[in-house]
């Protein structure tokens, strides 16, 4: 067995703190996809984290905003995506999956895992994790949110808020059991309506502006079971706020394991991390030891010191290097960026663009025809 599941069934302090693998592990594979979920099952985390939306064919659908997202995703001939002209709402399923969104290289997780991949429905992706767990002997929760804002609503991204609760709340009843899951948003009318309708499901509030603690409970009426901050607002004070009134303080997302520690000593339940990899680089249960430091030029990578490789130069963040330019990360190495005849490399350095007066064909640039 892989040494981070013993890790994960023999620490009870792991199963005690909620560690959550945000959008799956989006640091490590592409984010808010089956395979991602699998990934962070790899590392000690309690509860996998993800976002949903609606399709046209009023299917819950895994993606964290309610259009195709230029950043990470491509057309289905391989094009680039401009702003939010792709909605997701006014697309069928099928129509979703034609859709790449894991072979671009996501320029601020460079060591993410480059591989095609498109948006599941929200009720595959249980079921799959389901049967992964129940082989494995293992038992997590989900944390999904609700993409909900009256901005989209009003532009067309989605349906009522209330209608939009209402298929996500009775698509999850209906694949598991409310202690196995909670509905969170930082759409707080959303909550409101759950709470009403919904008593049964825990709740999370979200919150990604500055706030007072004593005015939160006043904005939402009710008591969340999980209040979630972004972890830059939150100070020990909040957290005593919300612990008097029986409820959770689980912060995101952070992605070092200094401020992973720092954050987890101010006496939160729990953290959200794009790199459940890193949980493994803080105090264990046993005697509260930290993993033993690498060699010069090594870095730790699934659990295991290695060489930092040829064409890259080193980087504080996980896996601890970055590859050059022209060269791109595949596993323990940088391998070269196959650049085709009539192209150049983009700013991030590894991917490529036609120069003027050629187009784009799959892994081609192709004269422009006039």
């Amino acid at each position: 067995m892989h040494l981070v599941f013993l890790l994960f069934l023999g620490s009870f302090s792991f199963a005690k703190f909620d560690w959550q693998g945000h959008r799956g592990a989006r640091g490590l594979y592409p984010e808010n996809t089956i395979n991602a979920m699998k990934e962070a099952l790899k590392y000690p985390i309690s509860t996998l984290e993800m976002d949903v939306v609606i399709s046209k064919d009023d299917k819950v659908v895994v993606s964290h905003e309610p259009w195709m997202n230029e950043e990470i995703c491509q057309d289905p001939l391989g094009r680039r995506i401009k702003g939010k002209k792709v909605n997701l709402y006014k697309l069928s399923f099928l129509e979703i999956q034609q859709y790449d969104c894991g072979s671009k290289v996501h320029p601020r997780f460079p060591h993410q895992k480059k591989i095609k991949q498109t948006k599941p429905l929200l009720s595959s992706l249980i079921i799959e994790l389901e049967k992964e767990l129940s082989s494995r002997g293992l038992s997590v929760k989900y944390n999904i949110e609700i993409k909900s804002n009256p901005e989209n609503e009003k532009a067309g991204f989605q349906p009522k808020y209330e209608d939009f609760s209402d298929k996500v709340a009775t698509l999850v009843l209906s694949l598991l059991p409310a202690d196995r899951f909670m509905l969170q948003s930082f759409d707080w009318r959303v909550l409101i309506y759950l709470h009403k309708n919904y008593p049964q499901i825990p709740l999370v509030a979200l919150r990604d502006v500055p706030y007072k603690a004593e005015n939160v409970l006043r904005e939402l009426t009710f008591s969340p079971y999980v209040f979630s901050p972004n972890y830059k607002l939150l100070s020990s004070s909040d957290i005593d706020f919300f612990h008097q009134r029986k409820i959770k303080v689980i912060p995101w997302t952070l992605n070092s394991p200094g401020e992973m520690k720092r954050i987890k000593d101010l006496g939160v339940d729990g953290i959200i991390t794009d790199y459940p990899n890193m949980i493994l680089n803080l105090p264990t249960s046993h005697g509260g030891e930290m993993l033993p430091d690498c060699p010069k030029n090594e870095n730790r990578f699934e659990n295991k010191c290695i060489k930092i490789p040829s064409h890259s130069v080193a980087s504080p963040n996980i896996p601890g290097w970055v590859c050059k330019r022209g060269y791109i990360q595949k596993r323990l190495t940088c391998k070269k960026v196959k650049l085709p005849s009539h192209a150049e490399f983009s700013e991030d350095g590894k991917t490529w663009i036609c120069q003027e007066g050629f187009e784009r064909y799959r892994s081609r640039c192709h004269k422009k025809s006039h």
